[in-house]
């Protein structure tokens, strides 16, 4: 009996391990870093927005370090979006910008 309450208790706190001020707080580094490479690579950017967010990004061995962000904003006053991916890992981005056709 022992055995199954420390199961239970190991799955009920590593369930609950992705609260939501940890997600705000990842959201926040990502779109931090994500924003300097946009403005590095185009110094005429204003990122506005977060369009859309990917977890669970890696490889086999290693399926959550990365976070991805599709950022919406403007660069020299036109439309503009950008697919950011976030090493949790390194905490760098690499940045490109979303060609809309």
């Amino acid at each position: 009996m022992r055995f199954i309450l420390i199961g239970i208790f190991f799955l009920s706190t590593s369930a609950q391990a992705a609260t939501s001020s940890a997600w705000k707080a990842l959201d926040t580094a990502a779109r931090t870093r994500c924003e300097q490479e946009i403005v590095r690579l185009a110094s005429k950017a204003k990122v506005g927005t977060i369009a859309g967010r990917v977890s669970g990004i890696g490889a086999m061995e290693d399926r959550d370090r990365f976070y991805g962000l599709i950022l919406a904003g403007k660069t020299a006053g036109f439309a503009s979006q950008w697919l950011c991916l976030y090493d949790k890992r390194a905490r760098t981005a690499v940045v490109s910008e979303i060609e809309k056709p």
